[in-house]
């Protein structure tokens, strides 16, 4: 049903100030009239003829003048939703849209083609939705949009109608529903409208569309153009092309572009046009444009839903930033669905009903007692245990969640939300490192271990129960070291409530600023939230005050810090056995000197865990952290090393390995992994994307073979992560490194994702640096403070090793010296002013 918006309400109020105005000028010589600024008042002369035909003609003309302005407002008005929203509910109108341009803010827009994108980018808040006909290639598969027919673009402008509740939808005229006549344009405009729902429509073209646009436009529809490259045409063209790069083209461009403004549409998609051709027309229209492969001078900018989401992997066009790679996790996904299903992991009994045993009982009875069923065959027992086992792990999972929602009605939410305009440009570390290491599945928990531990029939020794399922009350976690890192683990492990959480760091200011205000933390996007839920202190012997030792600690600092991080980790975790280790350090030999003293030398039991992560962060200011790329966490830990000094039958090993464990796993083994588990769970709540793997030492050496290509090399060059590929001398110094790397790792018989082949270990190492290009690493951080690096935990390891075996890692051994010389003879590097 259409509408136009508040018109009744308007003339009333406006009939109304018109007897006011009336009033007015009868009784007090004074004339009242309505401008963009107030009211202007005339003065009249006293019981003058003249004063009341002046104030009729006045009154005509700002009657004439309201008229037109209320032509336009009834065609900017136009909508197809009769209930109106407000706030950020509000259903998003044209004017919405013209005061975002005039405001100065660029105006966003991406496609959709049915009810779930729909929805998806609706509850984003983005600006526009557009219903685009490229729904023929990313839906259809066709090669082009010109297969596109009317009836197809009504049927999916409906469908998004349906998802979208705010964004301002525009659909897409298709190929042939205005070329012929302006007739068919004109009723074929109308049919989007009244069929598809659609706020306006879209069509290409130039100033050869002029009286069609106009007649559209005439008839009370809004109209978006679009020119440049109009892929509906694109043949004409010469194909997918970038227009208006010559002085000619240029100017043809702007000519269609004022006859497509004069014509009457509200806004103008410019694709495949050159940067300064798309802000020169810009500058010079009165009405928005938005950008798709046109630069970021214009007004707003469109990309297609699939394109930007990495859903359609067969192109990918080079204006197109992909902020996702959906298509190999979903392919991923499926294809780990296809495999649980067969190895019959899915459906688990969580996602299983269960029936009562009174009833179930006898059900079998009757199969059994019946002529039709072999009893040979049929096992009552197994079908009434397999009922009990999903009975109990839906009554174990309904406690948990019960649980949950008491801690979050007692525990008040201590995060408040700003936007952050701006944070100084930081060296960072770490950014959008990409974990690429395979990971061997985790061995899975049983139907029956499940359900015994459900009973309490097995005990967790390595963490207290308060980890796992029977958990009376938060988990303590202690986090040692107070960096990017550490700062940026305890502000995730805070932010959502579900741990008691300490931070050890000798950084008085830091420590001070977050008791006293709270960590502030910046998401990726620059979005802060003031996080209050962390207890900070210079003295570690404050957090067992409360009588309560931790149940993790954390280990985050540098290498060169491990034993008196290992000294405090001693400490705190003394009085809990049950306490475990966990480092996520750089390098390698760091968990070996954590089991050294806690193990060894200070005899305790705690298990010692060891990780890797590829996240990001830097610390802007004291009490004030920015995660600059967001990566994943693995943990593991030596007992569930499935490493073994045979390649040969390596892989066979491991697979019976796990089967037998998946089976018969060893008390000790089936602890260690709900513990792990029970970590890894906290950290997946509190939004750090982790998983579990069994090879401690690939996951760790992979690590190490990427840093020690990337750091030494940019902390001696003074250069960020990026340069590195710019130059041929750096790059073979690179390959030079990661060659001898992979040598230690085939003599330690140490498995890397690319396995022996140095070419493909160097394209691994360069996908980082790509992805991290902008980036300063940690080790330069340290030259340019005049603090010592990490360079022997890294390069110094495979140098170690090396010799072990004989081996050539010369290259290895000249960075690393250069790293010593830069932090041990010479006075900090200085790069900047």
């Amino acid at each position: 049903m259409i509408k136009i918006n508040k018109q009744f309400k308007i003339i009333n109020k406006f009939k109304n100030k018109l007897s006011i105005y009336s009033n007015l000028n009868n009784n007090n010589n004074k004339l009242f009239l309505p401008t963009n600024n107030g009211l202007n008042i005339i003065n009249n002369n006293n019981n003058n003829n003249n004063n009341n035909i002046n104030y009729n003609n006045k009154k005509n003309e700002l009657f004439g003048k309201y008229q037109q302005q209320q032509q336009q407002q009834q065609r900017l008005n136009y909508s197809t939703h009769v209930k109106e929203e407000m706030g950020e509910n509000k259903k998003k109108t044209v004017l919405d849209i013209l005061k975002k341009y005039k405001d100065g803010i660029p105006i966003s827009m991406v496609t959709a083609y049915d009810f779930t994108s729909s929805k998806i980018v609706d509850k984003s808040g983005m600006d526009m939705i557009l219903v685009g006909d490229s729904l023929g290639m990313v839906m259809n598969g066709e090669s082009g949009t010109t297969s596109v027919t009317m009836e197809q673009m009504i049927y999916h402008c409906k469908s998004v109608m349906k998802g979208s509740k705010r964004s301002f939808v525009v659909g897409d005229m298709p190929f042939g529903s205005y070329e012929t006549s302006t007739k068919d344009a004109v009723s074929n405009a109308i049919r989007l409208i009244k069929e598809g729902g659609v706020d306006a429509i879209k069509l290409e073209g130039g100033k050869k569309q002029f009286e069609k646009i106009k007649a559209i436009c005439d008839t009370g529809i809004l109209v978006v153009g679009h020119i440049g490259l109009t892929p509906q045409t694109s043949t004409s063209l010469g194909g997918f092309k970038l227009q208006g790069k010559t002085e000619q083209e240029a100017l043809s461009l702007l000519e269609d572009a004022k006859s497509l403004q004069e014509a009457g549409c509200f806004a103008i998609v410019l694709e495949m046009v050159p940067h300064a051709t798309a802000m020169a027309i810009t500058n010079t229209l009165s009405i928005p444009t938005i950008g798709i492969g046109a630069g970021n001078g214009t007004s707003g900018q469109v990309l297609v839903y699939h394109d930007l989401l990495g859903l359609y992997s067969d192109f990918v066009p080079k204006f197109c930033k992909q902020y996702a790679t959906l298509s190999e996790n979903i392919d991923q996904s499926l294809k780990n669905y296809k495999n649980e299903v067969e190895s019959r992991e899915f459906p688990s009994p969580t996602h299983s009903f269960s029936m009562k045993e009174s009833e179930l009982s006898p059900f079998l009875d009757k199969i059994i007692n019946s002529n039709t069923t072999s009893t040979s065959l049929f096992d009552k027992s197994s079908i009434l245990s397999s009922n009990k086992n999903i009975l109990n792990q839906n009554k174990a999972l309904k406690q948990q969640q019960q649980q949950q929602q008491q801690q979050q009605v007692i525990v008040p939410n201590t995060t408040t939300t700003t936007t952050m305009a701006q944070v100084s440009p930081q060296i960072k570390e770490n950014e959008n490192e990409k974990d690429k290491i395979k990971l061997t599945p985790t061995p899975p928990i049983t139907e029956e271990i499940s359900t015994k531990l459900i009973n309490n029939e097995i005990k967790n020794n390595i963490l207290p129960n308060k980890m796992t399922l029977n958990g009376s009350r938060k988990p303590k976690i202690v986090v040692i070291g107070a960096g990017a890192m550490g700062s940026l683990f305890s502000a995730k492990l805070a932010s959502k409530g579900i741990a008691d959480v300490w931070m050890v760091s000798a950084w008085k200011e830091h420590v001070e600023s977050i008791n006293k205000n709270g960590m502030k933390f910046f998401n990726p996007q620059g979005k802060e939230e003031n996080i209050k839920g962390i207890k900070a202190t210079l003295d570690g012997m404050q957090v067992l005050k409360d009588g309560i030792s931790p149940d993790l600690a954390l280990v985050l600092v540098k290498s060169n810090s491990t034993k008196q991080a290992a000294l405090t980790a001693a400490t705190l975790v003394g009085g809990n056995p049950k306490a475990a280790v966990l480092t996520l350090q750089n390098g390698i030999g760091n968990r070996e000197e954590l089991e050294s003293i806690i193990n060894i030398d200070k005899g305790l039991k705690n298990h010692v865990w060891q990780g890797v992560t590829s996240n990001g962060a830097i610390v802007v200011s004291p009490g004030s952290v920015k995660q600059t790329g967001i990566g994943s966490t693995f943990l593991s830990s030596p007992y569930l090393n499935n490493n073994n000094n045979n390649n040969n039958n390596k892989k066979q090993q491991q697979l019976q390995q796990q089967q037998l464990l998946s089976q018969f796993p060893p008390p000790s083994t089936r602890e260690e992994i709900l513990a792990l588990k029970a970590f890894c769970d906290i950290l997946n709540e509190s939004g750090i994307s982790s998983d579990i793997s069994d090879d401690l030492e690939g996951l760790v050496w992979n690590k190490v073979v990427a840093n020690a290509a990337i750091n030494p090399l940019s902390a001696v060059l003074g250069v960020s992560n990026g340069q590195l590929l710019e130059n041929e001398y750096s790059k073979n110094l690179m390959k030079k490194i990661i060659i001898e790397a992979l040598s230690v790792c085939k003599a330690k018989n140490i498995s890397l994702p690319y396995g022996e082949d140095s070419d493909e270990a160097f394209k691994y190492v360069a996908d980082i640096v790509l992805k991290t290009s902008a980036n300063y690493s940690s080790m330069l951080q340290d030259i340019l403070r005049g603090q010592p690096t990490e360079v022997n935990s890294i390069n110094g390891v495979i140098v170690k090793e090396g010799e072990k075996f004989d081996l050539n890692v010369s290259h290895n051994k000249m960075i690393m010296e250069m790293v010593l010389s830069r932090t041990k003879t010479n006075p900090p590097l200085r790069l900047f002013n």
